[in-house]
C-alpha cells in the first residue's frame, strides 16, 4: 500500500510485517509499489523480513530497522493483572529519566496513550511501567521499561501483565514488538506467542 503515514515505518522508509502467512508492506512513493511488490514475490513470510534475503532485492538501503518480532496472546490467554498498579506520567518520570536514551526509544514507553501500569520496588520507587498506543483494526501496542537496576526481578512481567489485561478490557488486541532478547524473554513470560515480524528499509 502507498501510505505516507503508516504505521509500518518511518516517513520515508518501506516497511515490511510479515503475521502467519500475510505479509504486507507500505511505501511513501507510488512509483515505488510496483517496485517493492515485485522484490516480495515468491518470499516466505520468514524471508520477508531477514535482512540478508530481503535488501538485496529493494532499491539501494540507506538504513534498516529490525527485524523486530511480533507477539499475541493465544487463544486461551488469561491476563493475570495482580501485582501492578496504575500511574501517571508524572509518576514514571523518573523511571524514565533512568534509562540511556536508546533502551528510552526502543521502549516507547514516552508515546503510550493509555494509563501507565505500574509495579514498584520495595523503596517506593517505580521499578518498571507498561502501557500502550491504539494502533488501527483494534491493536493495543505494548510498551514497556524496567529500571535498570530492577531487572531480572519480576517488575516488567507484572507491568505488562497488567497492561495486557487493561487492553483486553479495552477490546484491542495487544501487540508486542520486541528487537532484543531480552524483551523477547518477557513478551514469552506474559504468555505471548510469537506470530510475526516488522521489518524497515530506508530508500534511496
Amino acid at each position: 500500500m502507498v501510505n505516507p503515514d503508516s504505521w509500518l515505518a518511518p516517513r520515508g522508509w518501506i516497511g515490511i510485517v510479515a503475521t502467519g502467512d500475510a505479509i504486507t508492506a507500505s511505501v511513501d512513493r507510488p512509483d515505488l509499489k510496483p517496485v517493492v511488490e515485485a522484490a516480495l514475490e515468491g518470499l516466505s513470510p520468514d524471508e520477508a523480513t531477514t535482512p540478508e534475503v530481503v535488501v538485496p532485492r529493494l532499491p539501494s538501503a540507506q538504513a534498516t530497522l529490525g527485524p523486530a518480532f511480533l507477539f499475541y496472546p493465544p487463544a486461551d490467554f488469561r491476563a493475570a493483572t495482580a501485582g501492578a498498579e496504575e500511574a501517571s506520567a508524572d509518576q514514571i518520570s523518573d523511571l524514565l529519566t533512568s534509562a540511556p536514551p536508546g533502551e528510552l526509544d526502543e521502549s516507547g514507553i514516552s508515546h503510550i496513550e493509555s494509563s501507565a501500569f505500574v509495579s514498584g520496588a520495595d523503596d517506593g520507587t517505580v521499578a518498571s511501567a507498561c502501557g500502550y498506543r491504539r494502533w488501527p483494526n483494534g491493536v493495543a501496542h505494548l510498551s514497556v521499561l524496567t529500571h535498570p537496576g530492577h531487572r531480572g526481578q519480576g517488575h516488567g512481567r507484572r507491568a505488562a501483565q497488567a497492561a495486557i489485561g487493561a487492553a483486553i478490557a479495552d477490546a484491542l488486541l495487544p501487540q508486542w514488538r520486541a528487537r532484543p532478547e531480552a524483551s523477547q524473554r518477557l513478551a514469552v513470560a506474559v504468555g505471548l506467542v510469537r506470530i510475526g515480524a516488522q521489518f524497515s528499509v530506508q530508500s534511496s
